[in-house]
């Protein structure tokens, strides 16, 4: 039964440690999605505040430097008959305020008269737009709305790539029914992103912009890989005063991981090695729990049962109603032993008598040291006297038979034996007990 007892307490304390890794696998596992989702969530917040910082950079630099270029179209509305003399030292004003502005070009009648700088843009000096369809389209726009419109990103004649924002002027303001022509503000696009920042977005990050001619949405894309544009995680809309881009951002696969392997799992390796410790301290706590309760239970010097087991062991027998038998044995001369060779030779015997009555008994009985040379054997399923009788005889053949022999010391044992039977000789513990030491002094006084 105690067997049984054992094995079903093994098998809960499994389940129980099984338990408690799943419990902890999970648990920090949840912890370890969920830092990882708060560094995503991290980094695409960092990503969003920058790709708003490119959008209003982008925008403070085309508003700032076009409405400073806007300050020449205000001088030619006023004073239509002036001549480029007159034009050169404001164009000359504007391009070196406005860090971005590659050129200032004046058009009457549509065709470019005056450009500043003229060095590097002379290809451009004398066209007319009649000839080149998709410039005029954007210059008859601007005419149309008579507001500023913003061309482009386009490639410009005389090389490379530009924003141009087209500024009509009419010569009977504000009726604006007397076409004079326009002034062109061509932005260095390759400037102007870099000083937006639009390339300083960490390695995995991909950034694109469409909506040529301010078209938004629905315009080609003019910056990065349209498949940017499929399932960005941010968008942001660039306002121009005609119309908008829009700015997309995609990371790869991998632009989301953290700088470092320990970062990554910093989570789960704190979590687990917490559980690992938190494992080894209740394993620790559970043992010495149970050291301490089956010490509790057993003899320090022979490691049998002791006092408490036995009564613990009576208890149970009594409420199961069970006929069961107690031995009281005692050894017969054992202070002669302690006096004569030693504690440590008298130790050394009652081990020995220990060992010996544990051999002469069956698994289920109990074999307990009550005493100091006093040990008391109980019997469930034992209750005849003539089995008791059988017993006492071949506990004393094993026990006492055989002289104990400590180096070089050779003793022979004597035992004293009484018993007593339930319920023949007592309903209760302290009965019996007093009945079986009673009939074990009786047998050492024959002896």
């Amino acid at each position: 039964m105690i067997g049984f007892r054992r094995a079903g307490l093994d098998t809960l304390l499994g389940l129980c440690v099984l338990g408690y890794a799943v419990i902890s696998f999970y648990l920090v596992e949840y912890l370890q999605q969920s830092y990882s989702r708060d560094i995503t969530s991290e980094r695409t917040q960092y990503l969003s505040q920058q790709l708003a910082l490119v959008r209003s950079r982008i925008e403070a630099i085309l508003t700032s430097e076009i409405f400073l270029a806007s300050g020449l179209t205000s001088y030619l509305t006023v004073m239509p008959n002036s001549t480029a003399h007159e034009w050169r030292p404001i164009a000359e004003q504007i391009v070196s305020s406005a860090p971005h502005i590659r050129n200032v070009a004046i058009a009457p009648d549509n065709v470019v008269q005056f450009i500043y700088p003229l060095e590097g843009n002379q290809q451009a000096l004398g066209m007319d737009y009649l000839e080149h369809p998709q410039q005029l389209r954007t210059v008859n726009v601007a005419r149309q709305t008579q507001k500023i419109f913003v061309a482009g990103p386009l490639t410009l004649v005389q090389g490379g790539m530009g924003v141009i924002a087209r500024m009509p002027i009419f010569a009977n303001s504000p009726m604006n029914t007397e076409y004079w022509g326009t002034c062109s503000v061509v932005l260095d696009w390759d400037k102007l992103l870099a000083d937006a920042g639009i390339h300083d977005f960490p390695q995995g990050i991909q950034v694109a912009m469409r909506g040529v001619d301010g078209t938004g949405e629905l315009g080609a894309v003019f910056y990065g890989q349209a498949n940017t544009f499929q399932r960005p995680i941010l968008i942001e809309n660039v306002h121009l005063m005609s119309g908008s881009w829009q700015l997309a951002l995609k990371a790869d696969a991998d632009a989301f991981s953290p700088p470092s392997w320990l970062r990554n799992h910093l989570i789960r390796i704190c979590g687990y090695l917490l559980a690992i410790a938190l494992f080894l301290t209740m394993v620790l706590m559970f043992k010495a729990y149970r050291n301490a309760q089956r010490y509790s239970f057993e003899d320090v010097l022979t490691k049998l049962a002791n006092r408490r087991r036995v009564q613990e062991v009576l208890q149970h027998l009594l409420r199961r109603k069970c006929r069961f038998a107690i031995l009281n044995i005692d050894l017969n001369h054992f202070k002669q032993v302690n006096d004569n060779f030693g504690h440590i030779v008298g130790d050394a015997l009652l081990r020995e008598v220990a060992q010996r009555l544990q051999g002469s008994s069956r698994s289920y009985d109990t074999v307990a040291r009550v005493g100091g040379d006093e040990f008391l054997l109980v019997l469930p399923r034992v209750s005849r006297l003539h089995d008791l009788n059988t017993i006492c005889q071949k506990i004393r053949q094993q026990v006492a038979d055989i002289p104990f022999a400590y180096q070089g010391i050779k003793l022979h044992i004597s035992l004293s034996i009484g018993f007593a039977i339930y319920p023949d000789d007592g309903e209760d513990i302290e009965e019996l007990l007093h009945g079986a030491d009673r009939a074990m002094y009786d047998d050492k006084h024959r002896s």
